[in-house]
C-alpha cells in the first residue's frame, strides 16, 4: 500500500513537472519570437514596437466602447491571439511645417515604410509556422471612402494604446511620452503568442488645449477621449481642401503638441516657413 502511494505521488509530481516544463518552454518561445521580431524591425530602423493580446479589445472599457465587434482582431482573423504594433515617428522639424509639401511627402513615405515593415514581419511569422495578417496603414479608399464611412476597418491607434505605446490626447490622437502624437502606426494580427505589453497607467496628455485652439476648422473640443470626439466631417473637408492643393493632410493639431520633444514652437524662420507652405497646387 505504501509503495502504491509513493508511486502515485511520483506520477503526480512527474505530471506537474511536465506542465511546468511546458509552461516554461512556452514562455521562452514567446520571448524568443518577440525578441527576434524586434531585432528584425530594429534592423529596419524601427524602435517603436508593442505586443497586445486580442482579449484587450473585449475587456478594456475605453477600446470596447469605441471599436465595434466587427472591427476587432478576432473578427478580422478568427485565430488571432496577438496584435503586433509598430510605429515610425515623424521628424519634428518636418511636422513643424504642416500643412506643407514637406509634411505631405514625409507622411506618404512613412506610410509606405510601415506597410513594407508589416509585410516583412508577416513573412517571418509565416516562416516560423504561424498565421499572420498585416493591416494596411490606411484601411479606407481616400477621402470619398472616409465621407461614406469615416473610420478605417481597423484602428491602429487603439491597438497602439493596448500595446502600451501611449494614451489618448485631446486631439484624439495617441500620444507617446517620447514622440507625442507625431508618430504613425500599423498593426499585424497573428496566432503567435507573444510577451505582451499593456496600457499605460498614467496619462500622457497634459491638457494644455493647444491642439483645440489651433485647429482651423474647430473640429476639436476640450476634454478627455473618448468623452470628447473629433468632428471627423470637419477634418475630412479640411483634408479635401488641402488634397486639392497637394499638401494634405493637415497635421496642425499634431504639430503644436508640446509632448515628446524639446518644444520651442518654431523650427523654421517665418520667411522659410511661408516659402515651404507656398508650394501648393493652384
Amino acid at each position: 500500500m505504501m509503495y502504491q502511494y509513493i508511486d502515485s505521488i511520483r506520477s503526480l509530481m512527474a505530471k506537474v513537472n511536465l506542465v511546468n516544463y511546458r509552461l516554461s518552454y512556452s514562455e521562452l518561445r514567446m520571448k524568443s519570437i518577440g525578441k527576434k521580431l524586434k531585432e528584425i524591425l530594429r534592423g529596419m530602423g524601427i524602435e517603436v514596437v508593442g505586443f497586445a493580446p486580442v482579449s484587450g479589445w473585449d475587456t478594456d472599457p475605453l477600446v470596447s466602447s469605441r471599436v465595434a465587434p466587427v472591427s476587432r482582431p478576432r473578427s478580422i482573423m478568427k485565430n488571432a491571439r496577438s496584435v503586433i504594433v509598430i510605429g515610425i515617428p515623424i521628424s519634428p522639424a518636418t511636422l513643424g511645417t504642416a500643412p506643407s509639401i514637406a509634411y505631405s511627402e514625409a507622411y506618404k513615405v512613412i506610410n509606405t515604410m510601415l506597410d513594407q515593415s508589416s509585410q516583412r514581419v508577416t513573412m517571418e511569422l509565416m516562416a516560423l509556422g504561424y498565421d499572420a495578417m498585416p493591416i494596411p496603414r490606411d484601411g479606407y479608399h481616400g477621402l470619398d471612402g472616409l465621407r461614406e464611412s469615416p473610420s478605417a476597418f481597423f484602428s491602429h491607434r487603439h491597438a497602439a494604446y493596448l500595446a502600451g505605446l501611449g494614451t489618448f490626447g485631446e486631439n484624439n490622437m495617441l500620444l507617446s511620452a517620447e514622440y507625442g502624437p507625431g508618430i504613425r502606426y500599423t498593426s499585424i494580427l497573428t496566432d503567435a503568442e507573444l510577451p505582451y505589453d499593456y496600457p499605460l497607467c498614467s496619462e500622457v496628455c497634459i491638457h494644455c488645449g493647444l491642439c483645440v485652439r489651433t485647429c482651423p476648422e474647430g473640429a476639436l473640443t476640450r476634454g478627455s477621449y473618448p468623452d470628447n470626439i473629433t468632428d471627423k466631417s470637419k477634418c475630412i473637408e479640411r483634408s479635401a481642401e488641402l488634397n486639392h492643393k497637394g499638401v494634405s493632410p493637415c497635421g496642425m493639431c499634431i504639430a503644436v503638441c508640446p509632448i515628446g520633444k524639446t518644444y520651442n514652437g518654431i523650427y523654421q524662420t517665418a520667411e522659410a516657413l511661408e516659402m515651404i507652405r507656398s508650394y501648393q497646387r493652384k
